[in-house]
């Protein structure tokens, strides 16, 4: 029998400054590991699956129906028969016409792949 052991909870919202300040998502980023938060995310995102728009590498990116925000889910097997479960949330709203949601997700995931290497 398997268990979740690790949580990894990533979530990134695009800061809203007065124009000309020099602030981008990168300074937003925010990781912790609470099981509550994970259980919430895949409760609303089972009740609510939006809609996929990309993958990268395993990772499909779903986008909200009812507010400007992507997310996704991973699973991995770990050692001693552990599992990992990261779950990912971009929120943007309309004034993030320069963001990326792709570089954002490239980011995230290679950090998630740094943290599940030293789990391993």
């Amino acid at each position: 029998m398997t268990a979740i052991t690790h949580v990894v909870n990533y979530t990134v919202q695009c800061p809203h400054y007065e124009v000309g300040t020099p602030v981008t998502w990168r300074d937003h980023i925010e990781v912790n590991q609470s099981c509550e938060i994970a259980l919430r995310r895949i409760q609303k995102w089972h009740q609510e699956s939006g809609c996929a728009i990309f993958t990268h590498q395993e990772l499909t990116i779903r986008k909200a129906n009812k507010e400007q925000a992507y997310f996704a889910m991973l699973t991995n097997r770990i050692k001693n028969d552990g599992h990992v479960l990261a779950t990912f949330k971009i929120f943007l709203d309309e004034r993030d016409v320069d963001t990326s949601v792709e570089e954002i997700v490239r980011h995230l995931h290679d950090d998630y792949q740094t943290r599940l290497t030293k789990l391993a």
